[in-house]
C-alpha cells in the first residue's frame, strides 16, 4: 500500500467514526505529531554553538565560576 493510498484508507476511516472519545485520541496523536521542537527552530549556527559547547563539558574543558571570577579580580582589580 503507498502513502496516498493509506491516507485516503485512514480519511474514510475516519469519518466513519462514532465514537468521540476515539475521536478524541485520534486527534491527540495528530497534535503530537504536528509540533515541531524547539530546537528545530534555531539556526544552525546556534545548534552547532551548542553542540560545541556540549562537548566542550563532556571533555572537561570548563572553567568554574571561582576560576573566572579570580582570572577578573586580577586583570581588572575587582
Amino acid at each position: 500500500m503507498d502513502i496516498q493510498t493509506l491516507k485516503l484508507d485512514l480519511v474514510s476511516k475516519i469519518i466513519n467514526i462514532e465514537k468521540p472519545a476515539l475521536l478524541i485520541q485520534i486527534n491527540k496523536i495528530l497534535q503530537k505529531e504536528n509540533k515541531t521542537d524547539w530546537w528545530d527552530k534555531l539556526p544552525e549556527e546556534v545548534q552547532e554553538s551548542i553542540l560545541e559547547g556540549m562537548d566542550n563539558v563532556q571533555k572537561g574543558n570548563v572553567y568554574s565560576h571561582e576560576n573566572i571570577m579570580q582570572e577578573a579580580k586580577q586583570k581588572y582589580g575587582f
